[in-house]
């Protein structure tokens, strides 16, 4: 089972079933001779090409957020650090986890695949079998309750980025009754 999840990475990304559970401790650590040559190859871009792309997504989505009240944009960069844009974790300030969920459901009648990156450990099958209990971790739960994971992958062209944002905007904004 792939990092003991109950689902792949394809099954995840199908409408209304981004949901999925951690039922086992799991590792993947199989890198093959060919996958680590094409990680030299994109390593050797990764500055001048693939992070520009990502950063240009990133920024894309900021200049609408940030005009959105109910938007608490993702912190990835400070004095000290910036991120490598991987992910674009979108958090809906005072909503609720069902929410949240009737939002991604609106998002994807758009034909937009969003997801949640950062489902809290101590909700895993697998870590409450070990006695977690989510009610310890109050913040992560308020953070992963808001949460929606935009898309952003190196072939996400500006119409397209368009299309996610139009999404989210008109999603959220039919959810919470705006």
């Amino acid at each position: 089972m792939l990092h003991g999840q109950n689902k792949d990475a394809l099954a995840k990304t199908q409408k209304g079933n981004w949901r999925y559970d951690i039922v086992e401790a799991g590792y993947k650590c199989n890198m093959t001779d060919i996958m680590a040559t094409i990680g030299l190859v994109e390593l050797a871009r990764y500055d001048s090409d693939t992070l520009k792309v990502r950063e240009r997504i990133f920024k894309q989505y900021d200049e609408v957020f940030l005009k959105q009240a109910w938007a608490q944009l993702p912190e990835y960069q400070n004095k000290d650090k910036t991120s490598c844009y991987h992910l674009y974790p979108l958090r809906i300030k005072g909503i609720t986890e069902v929410q949240r969920d009737a939002i991604i459901q609106e998002i994807f009648n758009y034909d937009v695949s969003v997801n949640v990156h950062f489902i809290p450990v101590p909700m895993m099958s697998f870590y409450k079998g070990l006695g977690y209990d989510i009610k310890n971790y109050p913040i992560a739960f308020d953070n992963y309750s808001r949460e929606i994971s935009l898309p952003v992958f190196y072939d996400l062209k500006d119409d397209m980025v368009k299309t996610v944002i139009n999404a989210v905007v008109s999603s959220v904004n039919k959810v919470i009754n705006l």
